[in-house]
């Protein structure tokens, strides 16, 4: 009789056809919630609709980005203590799954990892250079260290950690993903690991490795990926790492909701041939800040991530929540239960216009000087805006500059005024300009998120080469010399104006002070209107990007314990500050 093959990880192993946990068969029904898109108070609220859903594990990645936001300088406190996440999780009765990376995607900025990585001229992003593995090994070593205590076999929680992630899809080097699996084990991580492809031999075979259980991510169909999961490992249960129940968001493209019944019966098919299957998302939540990445250069993700999940992004109940439990419930044979409550957002009206501001010296960090433009990574720069200044000297007639490669939107100024917008993709480059004499051009650049997916992750933002100047005299071009001499001055808004006025410049960004009155902190929504693109904050909290962009809800969530009782200010940056009435509103 031929040996069963069964891969022992003392309280947790599997073999062919289950995963045992205490030496008992324990199909594992998962969610996706990732700890840093989730104010902290409202950890046990998700979690607890997470279990009530018919879910007994959670699943989050680690962003490393968000750790390390300077080379060697680590922060685990406060939102970003994943341990405590983790710790409420077992508190609850969940079970674990972490992906810590060191790349998540998870349509965050750079795909998870740092910016400051693109720094280093010639480094290969996921690969084995050793310039990448030496930079990548702090953040992952201490991660894990901090998971091994948090093991099941030590009394924890966590039952497996994910090496990379749909490495499949990117490339094929088995010295990079056995170094990062070398990495996690000596940090004391003892339980299962796992990798996450699609469901195709050349994604499976370029991100798995042969003593590391495999899993597969698809949209719907269940049946067809696990039987092809079964068939290229057959020492191992069926298990989904991703099965994406809703849709990532982009500025400015529609958002097609997938069909409530079409998701239960994926759910209920993958529950059917798998031993493991993890909803992405559950709950997506909110991508704070300037953490948002893009696809590519025409989709650009959305501040909310809410992806159509079961739970929305305020934490409410939705058809598809309720889909899910009974086929869960059916499936498991659990009781449903709804005793969270779900969440009301609350209407404070309009808020008060307080006056606006230009950037000053107190937004710029770090100005500098350099022959050539330095792109906003190489002035120390991740987030935000750069602003760029030379001379040129004009002739009278016939003048235009050309514009470089400029990532992602630059709004080019002669001598203070307006002059012109250019996209990134924008085909048309070369720029008019009047007057006569010395002049001076200043080129403000928006950086609208790193890629977080394929080849173009190692692209640095800012201007990208120096401006042309193009001469013609009667219909011909006479001369284009590039234009030497710049001054770089780094906007991360970190800090906001002291002092606001009345009246901006139009053309220009500007920030807009408004306040109102709390007499208790409610959740609710700031919706921004009048303006174009830029950020907003809430007494110095950084919601995340606004953009007027049809069909894109032009809202940003606000957890309540960012509002305190009594006056609360709000602050609207708006990129390209046109005319027309801009008002603020609080409302659902």
């Amino acid at each position: 009789m031929k040996a069963r093959r069964c891969v022992l990880m003392s309280r947790i192993h599997f073999d062919e056809k289950h995963i045992y946990i205490d030496g008992a068969p324990t199909k594992i029904m998962s969610g996706a919630m990732h700890y840093f898109r989730i104010h902290p108070a409202y950890w046990r609220d998700r979690l607890i609709k997470l279990k009530e859903m018919g879910c007994n594990c959670v699943e989050t990645y680690l962003a490393w980005n968000l750790h390390e936001k300077n080379e060697g300088e680590f922060d685990f406190s406060g939102w970003l203590d994943f341990g405590a996440y983790l710790d409420l999780a077992k508190e609850l009765g969940l079970y674990a799954i972490v992906r810590p990376g060191p790349y998540i995607c998870s349509e965050f900025d750079l795909g998870g990892l740092p910016w400051w990585l693109l720094r280093y001229d010639g480094i290969a992003l996921r690969t084995s250079q050793p310039l990448f593995l030496e930079k990548i090994t702090p953040f992952l070593k201490r991660a894990c260290e901090m998971l091994a205590p948090r093991m099941i076999d030590a009394g924890g929680n966590v039952i497996f950690v994910q090496v990379e992630n749909e490495y499949g899809s990117y490339g094929n080097d088995k010295a990079y993903l056995n170094y990062l699996k070398n990495i996690i084990q000596e940090a004391g991580v003892s339980c299962p690991l796992i990798t996450s492809d699609g469901a195709q031999g050349v994604l499976l075979g370029g991100g798995g490795l042969p003593d590391v259980m495999a899993s597969v991510n698809y949209r719907k169909e269940s049946k067809e990926a696990l039987s092809f999961l079964k068939g290229e490992r057959k020492e191992q249960p069926g298990a989904v790492m991703e099965l994406w129940n809703g849709r990532a968001q982009h500025w400015g493209k529609p958002i097609p909701p997938r069909d409530v019944d079409e998701v239960a019966l994926s759910v209920e098919t993958a529950l059917e041939h798998a031993e493991l299957v993890n909803l992405y998302m559950f709950h997506g939540g909110t991508t704070f800040g300037f953490m948002n990445g893009m696809d590519h250069p025409g989709a650009i993700h959305m501040t909310s991530y809410d992806v159509d999940a079961p739970l929305d992004e305020y934490g409410r109940r939705t058809k598809k929540y309720y889909a899910e439990q009974r086929v869960i419930a059916k499936a498991l044979g659990k009781a449903i239960q709804n005793t969270a409550e779900d969440t009301v957002l609350f209407t404070y009206g309009e808020a008060e216009a307080c006056g606006t501001a230009r950037i000053d010296k107190d937004q710029v960090t770090g100005t500098q000087s350099s022959p050539v433009p330095l792109s906003m990574e190489m002035c120390g720069q991740g987030y935000g805006y750069i602003a760029y200044e030379t001379e040129i000297c004009l002739n009278g007639e016939g003048d235009a500059i050309l514009l470089p490669a400029a990532n992602d939107m630059a709004h080019v100024y002669l001598n203070g005024e307006y002059v012109k917008s250019v996209w990134r993709e924008d085909a048309e480059r070369e720029i008019p300009l009047s007057g006569e004499g010395i002049a001076r051009i200043s080129v403000f650049v928006e950086n609208l998120g790193h890629c977080n997916f394929g080849p173009q992750m190692s692209e640095k933002k800012g201007l990208l080469g120096a401006l042309t100047h193009v001469y013609r005299k009667n219909g011909y071009i006479c001369a284009k010399p590039m234009l030497m001499g710049y001054r770089m001055y780094p906007i991360p808004l970190v800090c906001l104006p002291s002092r606001y006025e009345d009246t901006p410049k139009l053309g220009a960004p500007a920030f807009y002070r408004y306040r109102f009155y709390a007499t208790e902190a409610h959740d609710t929504c700031l919706h921004p209107r009048g303006f174009t693109r830029g950020v907003a904050f809430i007494n110095g909290f950084n919601l995340g990007r606004h953009w007027t962009i049809e069909p894109s809800p032009n809202k940003l969530f606000v957890p309540a314990p960012f509002i305190k009782e009594g006056w609360n200010e709000i602050v609207v940056f708006d990129a390209l500050a046109t005319g027309g009435e801009k008002r603020v509103f609080l409302e659902e």
